[in-house]
This record gives structure tokens, sequence and C-alpha cells, in this order.
């Protein structure tokens, strides 16, 4: 039999449900109080033209075939440039360190927690607190996992995203991305929350046959007047920029 500790907090959560406004309150100090939830507030506050997905959630291995998937790619490249987009606290860019040991592989986030546990964990990285990569750096292959998405959209499912995540945010951080791959280069995109095909520059690029676990088929997608769409059995995942 699981014994479950008890909630210490639940007696003043009671009591805050009695009181009007109470709960708000409790959020309030608790925003206060939390590093990390004041970081968020931050973001939201600060880049709200910039921010996708707000919460720096991540693990190692997350996508253990997609990375074995790129190093298989980019295995002809003595030291291929990888770019992790919304690298959070790094676990992505150990996972496919770990792949592919003679990459250079940078981190960008907006979130100045997360990039700080990235560095702690990996001093000799290359992290950086940035929206976009620089002007000018290229890169063989990008991952965009869990980052062209907010994690309100799939709590709420609205059927407009224009208020949380509109559609020009989108395609205006791919063409950020686009700018910084090289032609013949890989870009990954997993758990958007809008299809790749609906942006302009995709003509440019040629989809990956190949599906991924946990990746391929989508949870919730919008088009580019914002509205929410009918979700298709698989999407592709991987995208080969042709020039």
């Amino acid at each position: 039999m699981v014994r479950h500790s008890p909630d210490r907090l639940e007696p003043l959560r009671r009591l805050a449900r009695l009181v009007p406004g109470g709960m708000a309150l409790g959020r309030r100090l608790r925003r206060l109080s939390d590093p990390d939830l004041r970081e968020l507030a931050r973001l939201q506050s600060e880049q709200a033209g910039h921010l996708l997905q707000p919460f720096p959630d991540t693990s190692e291995e997350r996508y253990p075939d997609l990375f074995d998937a790129l190093a298989e790619r980019l295995a002809d490249l003595p030291a291929p440039r990888v770019l992790s987009f919304g690298c959070s606290s790094g676990a992505e860019v150990r996972a496919l360190q770990r792949r592919m040991p003679a990459a250079r592989i940078v981190g960008l986030d907006l979130n100045r927690r997360a990039l700080a546990k990235a560095k702690a964990g990996d001093p000799k990285g290359d992290y950086r607190l940035a929206a976009a990569p620089r002007p000018g750096e290229r890169f063989d292959a990008i991952l965009a996992m869990a980052v062209l998405r907010h994690g309100q959209l799939e709590a709420d499912r609205p059927q407009t995203c224009a208020v949380i995540l509109p559609f020009s945010r989108f395609t205006a951080a791919l063409a950020a991305l686009n700018d910084a791959l090289e032609p013949g280069g890989w870009l990954a995109i997993g758990h958007a929350h809008f299809r790749f095909a609906d942006w302009p520059g995709a003509a440019n690029y040629a989809a990956d046959p190949s599906q991924f676990a946990g990746v391929s088929a989508p949870a919730l997608l919008y088009d580019q007047s914002n509205q929410r769409i009918d979700m298709p059995q698989q999407i592709a995942v991987l995208h080969r920029k042709l020039g």
C-alpha cells in the first residue's frame, strides 16, 4: 500500500477559498516567493513579442530516436554545427553531445534561470540568452523541439490562438532559423502548434518521411488564421533545406 504524505498547504487553501480573491492572492504570493515563477512572469512581461513556449520543462533523452537520426545524417561532417533553439536547462544539448562528441552545439533560451542551470551542468557549453542566432551565424542542424508552442493552448484548447501565440510569431521564429541554416541542413520541429507546411518558406524544404515516437503525432494545431484545426494522424518532424 502506498502512503501519501499529507499536503501541509491544504488547510491554507481551504481557508483561501472562503475569502473573496483569496486564491488569486495566494497565486500571486506564490509567484513572488518562487524564483522560477518570477522568471516566467518576467518573460511574459518583458519578452512578450518574442516568447513562444514559456515553460522550461525538459528531460534528457526526451527524443532518443530523433537524436540518433540527426547524428546519422550529420555523420559525414567532421564537426557539425548544431543549434538547440529553446535549450532550457541544457538536457537536449547534452544528449546531442553524447551522440556527436565533435559537434559544436549552441543552446539558446530566454529563461535566465534555465540557462544558469545549463551552464552549471556544462560549464564549457555554449549557452546564450537570446531569441535568435547571431547575425551571419550558420548551422548544419537546428532543433526546435517543444518550443513553437504554448502550454496554455494545450491546457485550454481555445478555438483561436491569436491572443496567446499567433501564427505570425511562429513564422517570425522560422524565418530567423531559416536564415541560420545551411543549404542541405536539417530542421527538426516537434510538438509545434502550427504546421510547418503553412509557413511561406516551407517550399524550400523537403520533408523527411521518418516517423518518431511521441513526436510525429500532433496534439493540437492551428492554421494561418489562428483557428484550431483537425489533427492529421502524422506530421513531418525532420525537414531538409534545399537551397
